[in-house]
């Protein structure tokens, strides 16, 4: 067998964006000490606003954790996880109206947390339930709730973003002030919905951000082998919509500047946000990144976390304490044990299922189907 094969062909480190910032023309709140150094304004966020940023990392990163546990262990199916990348999905939600919309990546479960959906439900639709929100039928990480007025994104990347474009445009039509976020991964920008999406901007202005999450890897692809661009942001350049790029690690520049295209979206129409960021773990559960990056570049990314870049910010203001820290991971180990519990005893679906709630009445192809599916199932059983 080639070597290569079983050992890979690991990229060498490539610097840290991050470390550049100013040169980049990457925006910041907060540098890696969380002091407010950057070139952004601190927006002065009260110590409640920020404690629930904090937080809702905290939790999220706890989330995944657990996640990544239940599918090792074989308890569900696929695990899709988001390490690292908790900032600019937090800061982006909280500068939303709890009433706009959000279409998500593959990764950004922020909106579920931030606007209150129980853990159990989440949990429910890691594990596929029957009564969860999607009724078991996508991958457990594709999750979405349309009492939060989260989509749950499509497996193909990159696919929905015309599905976020058009539902700003349906709001736009009908004078309503309400707006779209959209999350995607920047491999998601080299594929034609991106450039339809951004055209479709460019040309009506409807009210959408959409956070381009460049986390350095396209599953395998770095960026150098992505795009010949400088950076994701400047793609915007060629249709017209305004662009910028951020710190993706400082959940305050996310909220700043995402606050801002909010509340000037009807005279800027759409802003695409460019979020630096990185991904420090696998990019599925079946994935294995030692095959083509080596640990050095994961370690030269872990000052930038940003759970620890804000905690030192909230503790630099004497908004945080260990005490409370060791509270907050109790809380949090007891609550997903709880839904865990509670989800897995949820039943799951039959295969019959999947041919229920097509239409308000099953045509005869579907009932059909079901019939022979059922006649199948009672065959193998009989």
């Amino acid at each position: 067998m080639d070597k290569t094969l079983v050992e890979g062909n690991p990229r060498e480190p490539v610097p840290v964006p991050l470390e550049r910032a100013q040169e980049l023309g990457i925006q910041r709140v907060i540098d890696e000490n969380g002091q407010p150094n950057g070139d952004l304004p601190d927006p002065q966020l009260p110590c409640e606003q920020v404690t629930k940023l904090y937080e809702s990392m905290t939790l999220l990163r706890a989330i995944e954790a657990r996640g990544w546990k239940l599918q090792r262990s074989g308890r569900i199916a696929f695990w899709i996880p988001m390490r690292g990348q908790e900032g600019y999905q937090v800061g982006a939600v909280h500068a939303m109206h709890d009433d706009d919309w959000v279409f998500r990546g593959h990764r950004e479960m922020a909106a579920w947390i931030m606007r209150g959906a129980s853990l159990e439900k989440l949990f429910a639709q890691f594990f596929g339930a029957q009564d969860e929100p999607l009724r078991g039928r996508r991958l457990p990480c594709l999750i979405g709730d349309r009492s939060i007025n989260l989509v749950s994104p499509a497996t193909p990347v990159g696919s929905f973003l015309p599905h976020a474009m058009g539902a700003a445009w349906g709001l736009k039509m009908k004078g309503s002030s309400r707006r779209v976020l959209c999350f995607f991964g920047d491999g998601g920008t080299s594929r034609g919905e991106f450039h339809s999406a951004m055209n479709f901007a460019g040309i009506h202005k409807p009210p959408a951000i959409f956070i381009c999450a460049n986390n350095s890897w396209a599953v395998t692809t770095p960026l150098e082998c992505q795009t010949a661009f400088a950076n994701f942001a400047a793609k915007g350049d060629a249709y017209g919509v305004r662009n910028l790029r951020i710190d993706g690690n400082d959940p305050l520049a996310a909220y700043v500047v995402t606050r801002q295209a909010h509340e000037n979206a009807d005279q800027w129409g759409t802003t695409l946000i460019e979020a630096v960021t990185y991904r420090l773990g696998f990019h599925t559960s079946s994935d294995n990144p030692d095959l083509y990056r080596r640990k050095a570049e994961d370690e030269a990314w872990e000052k930038w976390d940003p759970i620890r870049r804000l905690r030192l910010y909230m503790e630099h203001r004497g908004w945080w304490s260990q005490g409370q820290e060791d509270e907050m991971q109790a809380r949090y180990e007891a609550r997903i044990q709880a839904a865990v519990d509670a989800a897995e005893s949820m039943p799951v679906p039959g295969p019959e299922d999947q041919f229920e709630h097509h239409y308000a009445e099953p045509d005869w192809i579907l009932n059909e189907q079901r019939a022979r599916i059922v006649s199948d199932i009672a065959g193998e059983k009989g």
